[in-house]
């Protein structure tokens, strides 16, 4: 008898146990699929948004008119660069001159929206995406850019330009911005009232985050990401560069260089007049 009390006892204490182990389980599974359905319905994880990119190309129809370059050049350093190339946006002068400039800038290119035939845009919040294509951005702009004295002048260099008509300037414009939740160390207000980086930066990204899929190569979309620059706070503006295609007012850029380069292919897909 005491034989048959022992084995129902431990058929008892068996069942028991598989059922605890059974629960166990079917709760940690439960666990995996909370947790992937919870990061499915809160959209993306959180990521490094600290700093972001924006890079804006047109390229504008002169007619044959060195008029554009020479107010673009006037406006960026005060006198034609003895060499062409990069020419870095004044940041010596303070703040006052730096939002000056970005207002004249965006001004100069939206009063000659009717003359814009290609653009190209890029934009990331991710803050190794956004350092990575700044610096990207900037050494591929500069390296097809004639800066030094063997690729300008009167003779055709095929290295670098088919032909010396002047038909197009291409204007290239990046900038990393600083969307740090830090406040800002130049506030002149009582440290509980000042802003931080992100929240001056906030306008600036709304703007460009609401840009829907079928009007990025829109005229109107990058008249709108100029305004949204125009009114960006500099204060915000870790770096900036400007280029000017070509840069010497003797050097030209054709139809023939545009679409004949596969490297402007990236910009000749996007035309900006109607078609």
């Amino acid at each position: 008898m005491s034989t048959e009390v022992y084995l129902i006892v431990m058929i008892i204490l068996a069942a028991v146990l598989a059922g605890g182990l059974y629960l166990n389980f079917s709760a940690r599974r439960g666990e995996r699929l909370n947790a992937g359905r919870r990061a499915f319905i809160g959209g993306r994880t959180e990521s490094d948004e600290r700093a972001i990119f924006i890079g804006l190309q047109v390229a504008i129809q002169v007619f044959g008119s060195d008029e554009l370059r020479s107010r673009l050049v006037a406006l960026l350093s005060g006198e034609p660069p003895p060499l062409p190339g990069l020419v870095e946006t004044p940041g010596g002068e303070g703040l006052t001159a730096k939002r000056e400039f970005l207002k004249s800038l965006s001004s100069l290119l939206i009063e000659n929206r009717y003359a814009w035939e290609y653009g190209f845009w890029d934009y990331r919040r991710e803050t190794g995406e956004a350092i990575e294509q700044f610096n990207q951005w900037r050494n591929e702009v500069e390296s097809a850019t004639a800066s030094t004295v063997d690729e300008v002048g009167s003779e055709i260099d095929p290295l670098h330009r088919y032909s010396d008509e002047k038909e197009f300037l291409v204007i290239t414009l990046m900038m990393l911005i600083d969307n740090r939740e830090e406040l800002v160390s130049d506030d002149s207000g009582e440290v509980d009232f000042r802003p931080t980086y992100a929240q001056l930066v906030s306008p600036f990204r709304r703007v460009v985050d609401g840009i829907v899929e079928k009007d990025w190569w829109e005229a109107s979309t990058f008249e709108e990401i100029l305004n949204a620059v125009r009114a960006l706070d500099p204060r915000t503006i870790e770096r900036d560069a400007v280029f000017i295609i070509p840069g010497a007012a003797e050097d030209g850029l054709s139809s023939i260089d545009l679409l004949s380069d596969a490297g402007w292919k990236y910009l000749t897909d996007h035309p900006l007049r109607p078609i």
